[in-house]
C-alpha cells in the first residue's frame, strides 16, 4: 500500500513538473510575438501593409503571429527575424522593450545599414540635443540615439527603401538534418521526445522525413536537447554531442526572463553622468 502512495505521489510530482517546463516553453512563443508586435510597432513604426511589402507576409497572417493565435512555420519566424535584424534566440528569450543599450540600439542601427542609409542627420540632431542639456547621462544618449534613429527609419520607410526578406527554404532542410542528427547521435527514443514535451510520435516522425515545424515545436525541441534555436536551424551548427548527452532533457534554458546582469547594466548606465565633450564623442563611437 505503502508503495503504491509513493509511486502514485512521484507521479503526480512529474506530472506537475513537467506542466512547468511546458509553459516555460510556451512562453518562448509568447515572448516572440510579444516582442515582434513591439519592433513593428516601436521600434520601426510600421503598418501590417508596410510588413507585407517587404515580406510578403499577408497582414492577418502576421496579425496572428503579433497576437500569438497561430504559431509561424520556423521559416517564416527566421524571415521575421531577419526582417527585424536580429535572431529567434533574441526574439523568443529576451524582454527586448526592456534591454534599451543592449538591444534596441543595435537593433535599429542594423535596420538602418542595411538598406545603406547614412548618420549625417542623426549626428547633427544629437550635437544640437546635447548642447541644449544640463546633465547627460550615459542612458539619455542610448534613448536619445534611439529616438533619432526611429525618425531616421520612418524617413527611410517613406522612401520605401527597406530591403525586400525573402523566406530560406534551407532553414527547414537545415532543421530536418540536425533534428535527425541529434535524435541519432544522442541517442534518445521518439518515446522520451514525446513525453517530455508533448509533441505526438506521429508528429515527431513527421519531421524526421522532412516536415516543416512550427516556431512553437522548434522551442521545445531546442530546449530538450540543449541548443540554440538558431543552433537547430542552422547549416553549420558544430553540435558537441558529448557535453549536450550531458544535459539532454534537463530543461536548463528559460524564456522571456531579464537576467541580473542586464539589470546591473541597466543601472550603470543611469548613474553614469558625462560631459557634453564625453557625450558627443560617444555618439560618434556608437554610430561608426
Amino acid at each position: 500500500m505503502h508503495y503504491i502512495t509513493i509511486m502514485n505521489t512521484c507521479q503526480e510530482v512529474k506530472h506537475i513538473f513537467m506542466k512547468e517546463i511546458l509553459a516555460n516553453l510556451k512562453l518562448g512563443q509568447e515572448t516572440f510575438s510579444r516582442n515582434i508586435g513591439l519592433s513593428k510597432q516601436v521600434y520601426f513604426d510600421l503598418t501590417y501593409e508596410d510588413i507585407t511589402r517587404y515580406t510578403g507576409i499577408p497582414q492577418p497572417t502576421m496579425l496572428s503571429y503579433d497576437k500569438y493565435w497561430i504559431s509561424p512555420y520556423i521559416s517564416v519566424a527566421k524571415q521575421i527575424a531577419e526582417f527585424y535584424c536580429t535572431d529567434l534566440d533574441t526574439l523568443c528569450h529576451k524582454d527586448i522593450g526592456f534591454y534599451l543599450v543592449d538591444e534596441q540600439f543595435e537593433i535599429l542601427k542594423r535596420f538602418i545599414e542595411r538598406v545603406h542609409g547614412e548618420y549625417g542627420a542623426v549626428k547633427n540632431r544629437m550635437s544640437d540635443w546635447i548642447d541644449k542639456q544640463w546633465l547627460i547621462e550615459e542612458f539619455g544618449i542610448y534613448e536619445e540615439l534611439c529616438n533619432q534613429l526611429k525618425i531616421e527609419i520612418a524617413r527611410l520607410n517613406n522612401e520605401g527603401r527597406a530591403v525586400k526578406i525573402n523566406r530560406d527554404e534551407s532553414v527547414a532542410e537545415n532543421f530536418t538534418r540536425n533534428f535527425n542528427n541529434l535524435h541519432k547521435n544522442l541517442g534518445v527514443s521518439y518515446r522520451k521526445i514525446s513525453s517530455a514535451l508533448d509533441i505526438s510520435i506521429g508528429n515527431l516522425t513527421r519531421l524526421k522525413k522532412g516536415g516543416e515545424p512550427m516556431l512553437e515545436t522548434v522551442i521545445k525541441l531546442s530546449a530538450f536537447f540543449g541548443v540554440s534555436i538558431e543552433q537547430i536551424i542552422s547549416s553549420n551548427p558544430h553540435f558537441n554531442y558529448g557535453y549536450l548527452q550531458q544535459g539532454v532533457g534537463k530543461f536548463n534554458i528559460k524564456f522571456g526572463e531579464f537576467p541580473p546582469e542586464g539589470l546591473r547594466y541597466y543601472a550603470h548606465k543611469r548613474a553614469n553622468l558625462l560631459t557634453k565633450e564625453q557625450a558627443k564623442k560617444l555618439v560618434d563611437e556608437l554610430l561608426d
